[in-house]
């Protein structure tokens, strides 16, 4: 398969929303979003990439307040990001709470230069934090000049490896893991479990991953940040890291990658795909009792 254009830089944000009082600022919020998306445009990024929620926190207000949060798609805070993508001919993803019709969702739109190509709502939702949210049930592929992009939200593609593995079977070179991952007060390997899923994601699947989490605290959690790039390595079996991991600190982590890679990998992930036997693949998707 032959794509248009094979180098992309890709930045991925650690981002900490404004929170005023107890309650999200989501317009203090979305000026921070536009500037950051301006300083990584003005070094040279195509493609910039926002935590999950990042309009809103992801924990730290009621439920009460989730309605007043949650904006259409397109609404308001994506026409106001549309703008810098269409003047800085970049391509934006974020965050956000979706108003659709009478459901809200946990979604991420996708927005270029003409507007916003795409969105996807998180089909795999953490009880724990999202008893708001109407779960997504589909995964649109977002087509840009590098080819058809994919996009999962946190816990989707650490748990749940068929989600980029779909996007993969239909094209993606580019995988983007829109998160916000906390510091769990029951277990301190978060940063292992991070970085090996995102890893074996990339392997199993022959593709690149831009990862985007937040950092700071939002209600109970603190959220370790960590942004990431990885990818296939030429000449290796394993995933190389492109960019980062950032810190605890908000910043910007950028790399420009040449996804014709994927066109010579060592020979034990070359055939990946072709020696897949979805025939036998049936108990997969059998409900668990």
């Amino acid at each position: 398969m032959r794509y248009k254009q094979s180098i992309v830089k890709i930045a991925v944000v650690n981002f900490e929303p404004v929170i005023t009082g107890s309650k999200p600022d989501k317009a203090a919020t979305l000026e921070k979003i536009i500037s950051l998306s301006i300083k990584a445009a003005k070094q040279g990024a195509n493609i910039i990439v926002f935590p999950e929620l990042a309009l809103t926190s992801y924990t730290g207000f009621s439920l009460k307040d989730v309605y007043e949060l949650s904006e259409p798609i397109p609404g308001p805070s994506t026409n106001t990001v549309q703008e810098v993508a269409s003047k800085y001919n970049v391509y934006i993803a974020f965050g956000m709470i979706e108003r659709r019709y009478s459901k809200l969702h946990n979604s991420v739109p996708f927005i270029g230069p003409e507007g916003v190509l795409g969105v996807y709502r998180k089909v795999h939702l953490a009880k724990f934090a999202e008893e708001w949210a109407t779960p997504g049930d589909s995964y649109p592929l977002i087509q840009t000049p590098w080819g058809p992009i994919g996009i999962g939200i946190c816990y989707d593609n650490y748990c749940f490896p068929e989600v980029p593995r779909i996007y993969a079977l239909r094209g993606a070179r580019i995988h983007l893991n829109v998160t916000a991952f906390p510091q769990f007060p029951d277990a301190n390997d978060y940063w292992d479990f991070y970085i090996t899923t995102l890893g074996a994601r990339s392997i199993e699947n022959n593709m690149f991953i831009a990862s985007a989490n937040m950092v700071g605290k939002q209600g109970d959690f603190e959220y370790f940040g960590h942004s990431v790039i990885i990818g296939p390595k030429p000449g290796k079996m394993s995933y190389q890291i492109y960019a980062g991991p950032l810190g605890k600190e908000e910043g910007i982590a950028m790399a420009e990658l040449n996804l014709s890679v994927l066109d010579n990998l060592c020979i034990g992930v070359r055939t990946i795909f072709e020696d897949r036997r979805p025939e036998t693949y049936a108990p997969i998707v059998e409900r668990r009792y």
